[in-house]
Order: C-alpha cells, then sequence, then structure tokens
C-alpha cells in the first residue's frame, strides 16, 4: 500500500510546472493587439492668396482676389498695392474684390492683411493716367483743354486756355481762363463744371486741392494794374498790389505754400513767397536784376521754388531754382536766356523743366529741356518748350509744345520720348501735368 503523502521532489516539480503555467498565461495576455490613436490634423486656418483676376492694373479697376481665410466682413480685411490702400468693396472667406487706388510707382506689391496674419500676392504691373492741360485752337480761337491718355477733352467752346492741372480720385481740376464778351475771366473747373473766378480781367495760374479745399492762384486787374490774387473755394484774397501775380501753390499739412512776383520799389521784378495768402508776402533772395517765381514744390522737409534771374552783366535770363531760399542757377545768361517754369522733388532728385536758347545772343528759338540736379536734358531740336514736370516711379513726366514747321503742337516726353497730344495742322499747347 502507497502512503498518500508526497515526496519533496514531486512537490517541488509540481511547483515549478504551475510557475512555468503563469508565465504562459502572462505572454498570451500580452500578445493580444493594440488599437493605435489616431493625432487629429488641425484645420488650416492660414491666409493665403491663390489668384488674381489680373496683374496689369490701371486706377480704378476692380480687381477680385482669390484666396482663403479672409474675412467676410469687408472692413476686416486691408488691401494694398505698394503699400496703398485699395478699397474693399465686398468679401467672403474666398474672394475679396477691391478698386485699385493710384499706386505712386509703375509696380507694386500686393498684400492682405486679415487680423494678425499677411499674405503677399506678389509684384503687379500698374499703368497710370497722364493727364495734360492747354489749349487747342478751333478754327477761331483757342478752347480751354486737357487730355487723358492722349484723348481731347475741351472745356469751352469760348476763347479760353488750361494753365494747371489736378487730379484726385475721379475727380479732374483745371486752372485757367475764358474770354466772355471780351472780357477775360480766371475760371477753374471740376469735372467740366465752371467756376468763375474773377470779377475784373483775370486769369488763374495754378490749383491745388486739399481735402474740400481748392486753392487757385492767378492774377486780377485792380486800378489799372494786374495784381497777385489767391483764392481759396472761390473767396478771393489780394496778394501784392501794382504788377504781380501768383504762379504757384503747393499745399502740405493744410498749409498753402504761395509764390510769385511783383515789380519792386526800383522798378525790377523779385519773386515773393507767402503761406496761406498772409500779406506781405516776404521776398525770396535773389540778384535783384528782374528775378521771377514760376511754380512751388513742396516735399517732406523742403521748399522749392523755380524761376529766373537776370544775368547781371548780359540781362539775360538764367533758369533758376530756390531751395529754401538758397538759390541754384541752371544757366549762365552768358549767350543765351533760359528759363525754369516747372519744379518737382523726388527724394533727393530736383527736377526743374523749362527750355534755353542755348548758342543763341538775344534772338533764335527756344529748346525744350528739363534739368535733373543741374544737369540738362534736351528734348527736342526744334522751337519748343516745356511747362510742367513730374516723376512717377523712374519715369519723367514732361508737358510742353513743340513746332513742327507750321504751328506748335502739344505734346509731353516720356524719358524723353515724345507723344503727340494736339491736332498736326491746329496751334495747341501743353501747359501742365499730372500722372495718376
Amino acid at each position: 500500500m502507497r502512503s498518500a503523502f508526497l515526496k519533496p521532489v514531486q512537490v517541488l516539480t509540481i511547483a515549478i510546472f504551475a510557475s512555468m503555467l503563469a508565465v504562459s498565461s502572462c505572454k498570451k495576455g500580452n500578445d493580444a493587439p493594440v488599437t493605435p490613436i489616431t493625432p487629429v490634423t488641425p484645420p488650416d486656418t492660414t491666409l493665403k492668396i491663390n489668384a488674381l483676376s489680373a496683374t496689369t492694373l490701371h486706377y480704378g479697376d476692380t480687381l477680385t482676389i482669390d484666396g482663403s481665410h479672409f474675412s467676410a466682413t469687408a472692413a476686416n480685411n486691408t488691401v494694398t498695392i505698394n503699400d496703398v490702400a485699395a478699397n474693399v468693396q465686398s468679401a467672403t472667406a474666398t474672394q475679396l474684390k477691391v478698386i485699385v487706388p493710384a499706386v505712386g510707382n509703375t509696380s507694386g506689391e500686393l498684400k492682405i492683411k486679415t487680423g494678425s496674419q499677411n499674405a503677399s500676392g506678389g509684384n503687379v504691373t500698374y499703368v497710370p493716367d497722364v493727364f495734360v492741360a492747354g489749349s487747342q485752337n478751333n478754327s477761331a480761337h483757342a478752347l480751354a483743354t486737357y487730355w487723358k491718355n492722349g484723348t481731347a477733352v475741351t472745356l469751352s467752346s469760348e476763347e479760353s486756355a488750361l494753365t494747371s492741372i489736378f487730379v484726385r480720385g475721379i475727380d479732374v481740376y483745371a486752372a485757367g481762363n475764358e474770354r466772355i464778351a471780351n472780357l477775360q475771366l480766371a475760371n477753374y473747373w471740376n469735372n467740366g463744371a465752371k467756376t468763375t473766378l474773377g470779377t475784373y480781367e483775370s486769369s488763374a495760374n495754378t490749383i491745388f486741392v486739399n481735402g474740400n479745399d481748392i486753392h487757385v492762384g492767378g492774377w486780377e486787374m485792380n486800378n489799372g494794374f494786374d495784381n497777385a490774387r489767391y483764392w481759396k473755394n472761390g473767396t478771393g484774397a489780394w496778394m501784392d498790389y501794382g504788377n504781380s501775380t501768383c504762379t504757384g501753390i503747393y499745399v502740405k499739412d493744410n498749409n498753402a505754400y504761395l509764390v510769385g512776383s511783383r515789380r519792386n520799389s526800383q522798378g525790377r521784378f523779385e519773386p515773393w513767397e507767402s503761406i496761406n495768402g498772409t500779406t506781405p508776402a516776404n521776398t525770396i533772395p535773389n540778384n535783384d536784376k528782374h528775378c521771377y517765381a514760376n511754380a512751388a514744390f513742396e516735399s517732406s522737409s523742403d521748399k522749392y521754388v523755380a524761376g529766373t534771374q537776370n544775368n547781371p552783366i548780359t540781362g539775360l535770363a538764367m533758369a533758376t531754382y530756390w531751395a529754401n531760399g538758397n538759390a541754384t542757377n541752371l544757366t549762365e545768361g552768358s549767350v543765351s536766356a533760359a528759363v525754369a517754369v516747372a519744379i518737382f522733388a523726388s527724394g533727393n532728385d530736383v527736377y526743374v523743366a523749362g527750355w534755353e536758347q542755348e548758342d543763341y545772343y538775344h534772338v533764335g528759338p527756344g529748346f525744350a529741356k528739363y534739368w535733373k540736379n543741374g544737369v540738362p536734358v534736351k528734348l527736342s531740336t526744334v522751337s519748343s518748350g516745356a511747362t510742367g514736370i513730374v516723376v512717377w516711379g523712374n519715369d519723367v513726366y514732361v508737358s510742353g509744345w513743340e513746332n513742327n514747321g507750321a504751328y506748335n503742337v502739344a505734346k509731353y516726353w516720356k524719358n524723353g520720348v515724345p507723344v503727340n497730344l494736339g491736332n498736326a495742322v491746329l496751334t495747341s499747347s501743353g501747359n501742365s501735368i499730372v500722372v495718376r
């Protein structure tokens, strides 16, 4: 009969076997498949520009911008071209429609800011509009005319002429004169609507618009003399008395800088300047040999005047400009006369337009020119004159006229290349230029 008790060796064997069963059971549980957790990708909320309806733009064009994550509230999207704000007309999350502004350059980067995000649409090409004001004859007399990109717009059917032009947005302002019943009167036109300024024989020489204010300078007869006149919003003020005129206005920081010329007590003409029409106007330093101020320009920190000073020995006019009252003669006046009639400053560069007789002594035709930092650029080899100048981006535009052998014809030059404006068989003149 066997014993019911197990031997120690048997007990040990059973314990080892049980332990192996436990380990095996644990391994089988760890081999069970585990479902991985898939990371959630957050939605893309990046502001993007995908496409533009056009990359060659003109002022006033409607530009469509397709993209993503714009604000559906138009005012919450800021769109600029060359850092000039464009008017956002409508907006959805994927499309903006904007009105192209005058960008001040021939190209510029398009940018959008929505909230704290910014996006760029790359560079676009801007094609500016060129306005030239002057006159063009019909069969009877001259008519006040301006040209927009070469297309003539006539403002009067009476004998008239334009001397200055100013363009702001869709508004075109032009100053000049019109003869009614044998009386020449100063006028300005706003989009073709005429405002008569003068009561007696008069003319408007220059115009500048700032905010809601329209500034016009010129002259009007008073006690038998043409006297300098300054009109602000149609209300006139006398600037000087006895053979004087206002020829230039530039408005900056709501202050109007006016210049002109007057006959002094010695019987010689001298240039003057005034802020906001205060009188008496200050005399611009000159050589006291018949000097004239013909145009004004103001940059960020400097005031410029274009005009003439006579050579004290020959008596011939020298093209001159003043910067903060300091005169620079562009010509010597030793053997020929020259006149500066327009001025523009861009950065450190000063551009002056006018004409010079060159190699002729007292006689001979003048030739249209402009000077950049004192270096002359001749625009024509026949009788001609330059009357206005503006720099747009890297391009220099000059208005004027040129004789074709029979008639003086209005034109402008872009980087020295002429563009004819007037009719070749009628007299015309370009007297002022604006580029928008």
